[in-house]
Formats: structure tokens, sequence, C-alpha cells
């Protein structure tokens, strides 16, 4: 029989509602957000004469990038920073990833430390699309601190 574990935290994380802070500034309405991931990578040692098995070790952790898509607003702030960037700057900010309840309060939050741009795509523009333009920023970074902690 199953162990139930009762408790207390009613509040769940909305996958569609998520915000996005670059220096504690929310950025607009963001439609996809991906990279959330960080990987333990393990360190095998075989032991001379222990043939029924092998040692592990946890080693370096390594984090996908940051890919976000927003719609194309009048503001061009993070196309800008991706600009920077490209001619040679060296801007790193903190960025956040809030999950937010169904009611708006905050859930979770990803920080991003020493993140910058690396990769900006513009939107497809149709002429027979009825959709929203969304372009896509994919950001490198120096770590995932999950909660803010």
């Amino acid at each position: 029989m199953a162990v139930v574990y009762p408790s207390t935290d009613t509040a769940i994380g909305l996958g569609f509602r998520f915000m996005v802070e670059v220096e504690g500034t929310i950025q607009g309405v963001f439609t996809e957000c991906a990279g959330l991931v960080a990987t333990v990578a393990v360190e095998k040692w075989e032991e001379g004469g222990l043939n029924t098995y092998v040692h592990q070790f946890p080693g370096r952790t390594s984090f996908e990038n940051l890919k976000l898509k927003q719609a194309v607003f009048a503001s061009t702030e993070l196309y800008d920073w991706f600009l920077e960037v490209a001619a040679g700057g060296r801007a790193r900010k903190p960025i956040s990833v809030i999950l937010a309840d169904s009611e708006g309060k905050e859930v979770r939050r990803w920080e991003f430390t020493g993140a910058f741009p690396i990769k900006w795509e513009g939107p497809a523009l149709k002429v027979d699309s009825n959709e929203a333009a969304v372009e896509s920023l994919e950001f490198a970074h120096a770590g995932l601190i999950p909660n803010g902690i």
C-alpha cells in the first residue's frame, strides 16, 4: 500500500503563468521558456580487483542555456542588450524566471546568474498569417539557482 504524505502546500504553479525579470524589472510577455535544466556529471572509478560494481561520484554541474520566446513589442531592451554583447560588450545581468499560481502569486523562482544573450531570432513574417510576431532569445549564464537562494 502506498504511503500518502499530507501537505499544506496548495499553491500549484501553472506552466502558462510565468514572468521573466532582468535586473529586477519584468520584461514583457513571454510565450515560452526552456532551459531550466541542470545536470551533474558522474565520475566513474574502477577499483582494481573489485568486479561487482564501479564506484560513482558526483562531478561538475552543467546548465543548459535559457531560451525565451516573446511577442514583439515596441520595447527593444533585450534586443539592444544582444546588440551590445554582439558588438563586444561584456554586460552580464541576473535573469529570474518566476512561476505563478492561478491567482498570480509567485510559487517558485529560478535565478540565472551572470547571464548574457548569445542568440536572437526575429519573427517569421508572412502575409497570410494572423499570428502574433514572436522573437526568440537565448542566454548563456554562470549557473541556475532554484528559488533564488
